[in-house]
């Protein structure tokens, strides 16, 4: 009832949204609070009230894409630092309690924590103001579930634009209508932030429905025209996770209109990308998340392309590099492979030690990963055919989903292969031992339990030659 209500309401105002206006598309890196290589942010957290608060707290990086987790135990009139690189300013989002945290690359954030229930925080340093909007932002806005809800009940997906813009022009007002007043640097800066994120939400939501329902959804040629009044850059803009996803999908939207082949999407989206931004840094930002999804695809089209795409920063392919390095290393090819013990549909404890004198591939998955479960039929049917030819060992681990939809995943989809499956515990390990921080991701792994790649191809991409070269 409650998400009905709210369908009808931008109903009625819909039509009074004006259109964006177009801006200069000059733009360049704002140093002061851009690091793509990552700074320090700091975030100390005071414990006012009369009880031993236990705080979990993550911080989700887009460039690249991982996560942190923090677990924080603080006594009454207690004080516990949190330190972290930032890439642009962004959030700590707490798990444990209704309260996120704006920090930035160098800045020194002061929370102190007054109450729990109901949450009362004060903000004193770095982005006290900023923090202070955001309390009251995040309890009176319009969040993004609303934009979904309003996706799912919607007919005629043509319509979705205009009720964007009506969810967004109430935030846009709660921003212009805010007291105390802000900076006004800051008030462009997150005018355009919420202009992004509108965009993005008008690819995503039907991207979201698409992928949910399995069926195409068609939108009139003029759905797209939200891009004529959104520029790739302006120069109030700041760098955020926010314009990052809209810039994204924008890129995707441009690629599969010159080519739908979805095998050669992270290419061509790289193609796209150095088309729309040519001499802008942003471009730049853009090609290293691209060619950081590309690497887990295929180091050898990395290597390929990274070797013949521009960059309009050469440090910014340096920096890039130096992303992959790190976040690939493990398990090191060669070395043996972490152990591990977890259940299957059965409840039965299944060891990876169990396989040796096997070729074993492991496929990381989960529920909510769309690539991941279409690659299952290509599992299912590479399993089938050389599990029996030769001793290969298929594992699935299903990773950062819940048990009941793990379960309801793996039996529609008829799993053939070993089927196990990884609770939160198992996950923060494969994501230590594994560097598991994106998927779909695949693990070979030899006779002798050392790893030959850890950075497998998808079973869709496989030939008998992968593995008769190491049966």
């Amino acid at each position: 009832m409650k998400g009905f209500i709210i369908f009808n309401a931008v109903l009625l105002i819909a039509n009074s949204i004006s259109g964006q206006s177009k801006v200069n598309d000059n733009y360049s890196l704002d140093t002061a609070s851009t690091s793509l290589k990552g700074k320090t942010a700091t975030t100390i957290i005071t414990n006012r009230t009369t009880d031993t608060l236990k705080l979990e707290s993550k911080i989700i990086y887009y460039l690249p894409v991982s996560e942190k987790v923090f677990k924080l135990i603080i006594p009454p009139g207690k004080s516990q630092t949190l330190k972290a690189y930032f890439n642009y300013p962004d959030f700590i989002q707490f798990t444990s309690l209704p309260l996120q945290i704006f920090n930035a690359p160098e800045k020194v954030v002061h929370c102190e924590i007054e109450s729990i229930n109901p949450i009362k925080v004060t903000f004193k340093g770095d982005l006290s103001l900023e923090n202070n909007y955001y309390q009251d932002y995040h309890k009176h806005a319009i969040s993004n579930n609303a934009y979904y809800k309003i996706g799912a009940q919607l007919k005629d997906f043509n319509q979705f634009p205009k009720l964007a813009d009506s969810l967004n022009q109430i935030n846009l007002s709660y921003l212009e209508k805010y007291s105390p007043s802000l900076p006004p640097k800051f008030k462009k800066q997150e005018s355009w932030r919420l202009m992004y994120n509108n965009a993005f939400m008008k690819y995503h939501v039907l991207f979201d429905k698409e992928a949910k329902s399995a069926d195409k959804i068609n939108v009139s040629a003029d759905y797209y025209d939200f891009k004529k009044h959104i520029p790739l850059s302006n120069s109030d803009m700041i760098l955020s996770a926010d314009y990052l996803w809209f810039a994204v999908f924008n890129v995707r939207h441009e690629a599969l209109i010159k080519n739908k082949d979805e095998k050669k999407l992270v290419q061509n989206m790289i193609a796209a990308a150095d088309s729309l931004y040519k001499n802008n840094e942003l471009g730049d930002v853009l090609k290293m998340r691209l060619f950081y999804d590309l690497y887990q695809q295929s180091k050898t089209e990395f290597q390929l392309l990274s070797a013949k795409t521009n960059f309009v920063n050469p440090a910014n392919k340096t920096i890039l590099d130096s992303i992959v390095t790190e976040k690939f290393q493990l398990p090191l090819v060669g070395s043996k492979a972490p152990g591990f013990k977890l259940i299957n549909l059965n409840s039965d404890t299944v060891l990876l030690k169990s396989f040796i004198g096997h070729p074993v591939i492991i496929n990381f998955w989960a529920t909510w990963c769309d690539p991941c479960i279409k690659e299952f039929p290509f599992e299912n049917s590479f399993y089938k055919k050389y599990s029996k030819e030769s001793s290969l060992v298929v594992i699935n681990i299903c990773v950062d989903s819940k048990p009941e939809d793990w379960k309801q995943v793996s039996i529609k989809s008829n799993l053939q292969m070993i089927n196990l499956y990884a609770n939160s515990v198992n996950y923060e390990y494969f994501k230590k031992y594994y560097n598991l921080y994106a998927l779909p991701r695949s693990i070979f792994i030899g006779k002798d339990m050392k790893i030959i790649s850890n950075n497998y191809k998808r079973a869709s991409l496989l030939t008998a030659a992968d593995v008769e070269n190491h049966n």
